[in-house]
């Protein structure tokens, strides 16, 4: 039934623009099969029309193109006519008659013997009976309404204009769309030619809408809305008993109906939150790819790709810009530029430099934003994303000295493992690691490679007293080495510097950075340094313990808390991605 009314508001326009009706036609009916008969899907007039005017044509619409000669050896009036045949597309056949008809009943028939271009045959006879100008009897005395019609379907079917018109007098619509895609129509099947003055007046649509009334045949009303309707609304069409027929009959009887816009169609939302994305080395060359991080998890967006980021948002609907743009939030903020794209469904930020590693970024579009018909976001939509890495702050993961090579030693690679009760510079391990609690300096002890003796052997780098520092992530080499300090704090005091430095567990590509770091420190006080100045040679020892720097170098008694020497690295160092150290870390040791 739904399919012969649809059909049936289309036909009548024919008589003008066959065309395009044929057009619409093939679009309206997408459930049609080849596999079935054929059918009858309407005729204009419909059976039970009166009042109809002399010079009246009859047309029957099939659900699929025909073999028009067959079906017009099919077709008979009565009675007998004489007149001429016309057809659209193959699916309207439209007798018009060669002269003014006669007051009276007519009933026009369809054979079977009508059949497609393969051969296959109406599934079943037709006939329909309509009177011209007055009639009296069963063919009734008032207009009627035959259907009331509304795009509904679902959102995706509504948006792309593929939502059908569906009768909501003769049945329930829950599915309305808001527009089709933007706005929506309501039509109104008469059974016979409307006054269209009295009739449009008759009209009511509560919540009130505003629209354009227009006739596309003496029997078919087509309002068309001026914007589109409200997420789940009831409307109630009324049309009233003052609507009359081009005789000026009235009708019986008011009649109304309602739908229910179900789909949400209309109202904007974001599709998609997309991130350029890729290993730190791809986006440095350029190569990142978009990754929609609403629907999956980044933890590896590109900090720049390579100086910049693009973030796009991908809206369901055109949005109007303006209030869009200042719906967009980030945080923490990115300064960028807006530019709009795919008919202002597609919005991209170009960042003005690189994100910062590690951090992660919130995304929003707020509920202010609204679509071109001005229609706002239902809710707001979050997303977000880690630029570089999901990974810590730098920190020194662990401590030790290079003289630490007992299996596993102290590691030249991360990580670093330490011990839980301390230890000496022949420890199989590092002293110390971050999964550690840190205990007395006298809990670490190192020693010292100046014996006193101011001879090359005090003189030549004695391991036991390099330092080597783990990081946990790579490491910027300059800022790093920089930030390191040891110093006396316990005895006497002496003057220490950074002799050299060495680096492993290195990369090879882009960030580069390094993660493990041997120093070598000398104290001026120690005999190669000449007693008051640092050796011209280089230093790379510490003065042994139990040495009395006040008298020649004189042995005196060691005391097992004492010195103690303290390193540390302050947040100036940075890894390669510019982040400082999370805090300055300092470690205490006793040297023996």
């Amino acid at each position: 039934m739904k399919r012969f009314l649809i059909i049936g508001l289309i036909i009548v326009s024919a008589l003008t623009n066959c065309d395009s009706v044929a057009k619409n036609l093939l679009k309206v009916d997408p459930f049609i099969g080849e596999t079935e008969p054929p059918k009858v899907i309407f005729s204009n007039p419909a059976s039970g029309m009166q009042n109809l005017p002399t010079n009246q044509s009859f047309s029957i619409g099939f659900s699929r193109p025909m073999n028009i000669n067959s079906c017009q050896l099919a077709f008979t009036i009565s009675p007998s006519t004489p007149g001429f045949f016309s057809n659209t597309a193959g699916l309207i056949l439209t007798f018009t008659p060669t002269s003014a008809l006669n007051a009276g009943t007519y009933t026009f028939n369809l054979t079977k013997a009508c059949e497609d271009p393969d051969g296959m045959d109406i599934q079943n006879p037709f006939s329909a009976s309509v009177a011209v100008g007055t009639s009296t009897g069963s063919l009734g005395s008032n207009p009627t309404i035959s259907g009331m019609y509304v795009y509904a379907g679902t959102s995706s079917a509504c948006n792309t204009s593929n939502a059908a018109l569906t009768d909501f007098l003769n049945g329930n619509v829950q599915n309305a769309c808001m527009g089709n895609p933007s706005q929506n129509q309501i039509l109104i099947n008469f059974s016979r030619p409307m006054n269209t003055q009295t009739t449009n007046s008759a009209i009511s649509i509560s919540p009130s809408v505003s629209g354009s009334y227009t006739w596309t045949s003496n029997t078919i009303l087509t309002i068309t809305l001026d914007s589109a309707l409200n997420l789940n609304q009831r409307y109630t069409v009324v049309v009233g008993a003052s609507a009359t027929d081009q005789n000026n009959i009235a009708m019986k009887q008011s009649v109304q109906s309602s739908f229910y816009v179900g789909s949400g169609n209309a109202n904007p939302g974001v599709s998609s939150m997309t991130v350029l994305s890729g290993s730190q080395a791809g986006c440095q060359a350029g190569i990142g790819s978009a990754t929609n991080f609403l629907t999956s998890t980044v933890n590896n967006g590109c900090v720049g790709n390579p100086t910049n980021n693009t973030i796009t948002f991908n809206f369901t609907t055109p949005m109007d810009t303006q209030s869009t743009q200042n719906a967009v939030s980030f945080s923490p903020s990115i300064p960028g530029s807006f530019s709009w794209s795919n008919g202002n469904q597609t919005l991209t930020l170009v960042s003005d430099s690189t994100l910062s590693f590690g951090t992660r970024y919130q995304v929003g579009v707020g509920t202010s934003a609204q679509s071109s018909s001005l229609i706002s976001m239902q809710q707001a939509v979050v997303g977000s994303f880690v630029a570089g890495a999901l990974n810590s702050a730098p920190i020194v993961q662990a401590v030790g000295l290079a003289s630490q090579t007992g299996a596993p030693g102290c590691s030249t690679t991360y990580p670093g493992t330490g011990s839980s009760t301390g230890g000496d510079w022949n420890l199989g391990f590092c002293w110390w690691d971050s999964s550690l609690p840190v205990l007395s300096p006298s809990s670490y002890k190192f020693r010292g490679g100046d014996d006193g003796a101011a001879t090359a052997t005090s003189c030549a780098d004695q391991t036991t007293d390099d330092f080597r520092l783990v990081f946990n992530n790579y490491m910027d080499t300059g800022t790093t080495a920089s930030a390191v300090s040891l110093s006396r704090v316990s005895g006497t005091s002496t003057v220490i510097r950074l002799s050299t430095w060495s680096w492993s567990d290195c990369q090879v590509s882009y960030p580069f950075g390094c993660r493990v770091l041997d120093l070598k420190f000398a104290e001026i006080e120690a005999s190669c340094g000449g007693n008051g100045a640092f050796g011209a040679s280089g230093d790379y020892n510490l003065t042994k313990a139990g040495l009395d720097f006040t008298n020649a170098y004189a042995p005196i008694a060691v005391d097992p808390n004492s010195p103690v020497y303290t390193i540390e690295v302050n947040s100036s160092a940075t890894d390669v991605n510019g982040r400082s150290l999370s805090s300055p870390f300092t470690f205490s040791a006793v040297s023996q």
